[in-house]
């Protein structure tokens, strides 16, 4: 049969890896918080936890970089996907913390590895200087994912609990991950190789890498929990908000892509950073909620700045080392992941939700003053 013959890589197929992949992964963001507080009755510091778990495959990020040595990206992407598949199925099944953090983390591991290995193999098939339109049109392709998977949400809950919605979705994008394992091509061409190195050039990506990740552990675990218990906000308000969001981010994700061409990325990476000063300021001042969830989508938006991040990597990068680069990024990146969710908790528990925003805001404010340091040479 002709669905099930070989086919090569391309864009089209990176977009549908990614529209997987990402599926799932909205399925868990839009349901988990409800799922945890109105099932299991998890407090604001086994949130952090929990997430702080979901992380720890991230410090692995690096060992992407050693697999792509033996094993073609696209191999290692789509058998990701059938991880994070199972993943979500396990949380379905979780009937108390511990059993939650073992599906979190099942699931993590095989988004994680996506992460890397999908964005290094999206960078290796465009040139440098389509790089940031080719990003935006996969940024997009996430955001069209999330908005699918916020309307199944929210039409699967009217009729059926959160462990069957988790389960059934879970099955299928582990079915669709196992299809395109089989089916796609390997994207090395005979002779090319890769590299493990780390080197001091990329140090500022590294740094950038880190403290984006501070700022988005801030956002993912803490702004819609703050929603969730100061508001009470319901599970279809929240996935409402993640479906406008998601809805909006089609359209400027492709934007971002522009933008990074137009402006470089380090306009659009300070930029992004100087707006979110003024939104984490927001949630930990401002109770009226329509303007809180409008700072939730303006901040979602801003996410799509990521693809200047990457466009830096792959401006400065040697071919050779841009696997193993995107991967020692990945591990920068949930450096901060593991710690920050925690800490925020803490903070959050002890000081106040106020606090633990405005420790995001002075981490933004950093992240900023570097981003205006960087340089990148001419897009070939």
């Amino acid at each position: 049969m002709k669905l099930f013959q070989k086919q090569e890589v391309n864009l089209f197929t990176i977009a549908l890896n990614t529209f997987c992949l990402y599926f799932g992964f909205t399925v868990w963001r839009v349901i988990f918080n409800n799922f945890a507080k109105e099932v299991l009755d998890i407090t604001p510091a086994q949130i952090g936890i929990i997430q702080s778990v979901r992380e720890i495959p991230g410090l692995l990020g690096f060992m992407v970089g050693a697999l792509a040595l033996y094993v073609a990206e696209v191999k290692i992407a789509t058998l990701s996907i059938v991880l994070s598949g199972l993943g979500l199925i396990l949380v379905g099944y979780a009937d108390s913390i511990f059993m939650l953090g073992v599906g979190t983390l099942v699931m993590s591991v095989g988004f994680h590895a996506f992460l890397s290995s999908n964005q290094a193999l999206l960078l290796h098939f465009i040139k440098t200087r389509e790089s940031g339109k080719a990003q935006g049109k996969i940024k997009s392709t996430e955001s069209v994912a999330g908005v699918i998977a916020t309307i199944c949400v929210l039409a699967a809950t009217l009729f059926f609990g959160y462990r069957q919605v988790l389960t059934f979705f879970g099955t299928i994008v582990s079915l669709v991950g196992i299809y395109f394992t089989f089916t796609l091509k390997s994207n090395r061409v005979k002779g090319e190789e890769r590299k493990v190195r780390l080197k001091r050039k990329y140090s500022l990506y590294y740094l950038l890498s880190f403290l984006r990740g501070c700022r988005r552990h801030i956002f993912t675990t803490f702004a819609i929990f703050l929603l969730v218990a100061n508001h009470q906000i319901s599970i279809s308000t929240a996935a409402l908000l993640f479906f406008i969001s998601n809805v909006i981010t089609i359209y400027t994700n492709r934007l971002m892509g522009d933008l990074v061409e137009k402006w470089g990325e380090r306009m659009v990476l300070a930029g992004s950073s100087f707006l979110l000063i003024f939104i984490f300021s927001g949630y930990a001042y401002i109770s009226w909620l329509p303007l809180l969830a409008v700072f939730f989508v303006v901040d979602n938006i801003l996410f799509g700045s990521s693809i200047a991040l990457h466009s830096y990597a792959r401006k400065i990068s040697d071919r050779s080392d841009l696997t193993s680069c995107i991967s020692f990024s990945v591990t920068a990146n949930h450096i901060s992941a593991v710690i920050l969710p925690v800490l925020g908790g803490v903070i959050w528990e002890f000081f106040g939700f106020k606090s633990t925003f405005l420790f995001g805001a002075a981490i933004v404010f950093i992240d900023m003053l570097f981003s205006l340091r960087i340089k990148t040479r001419k897009s070939i």
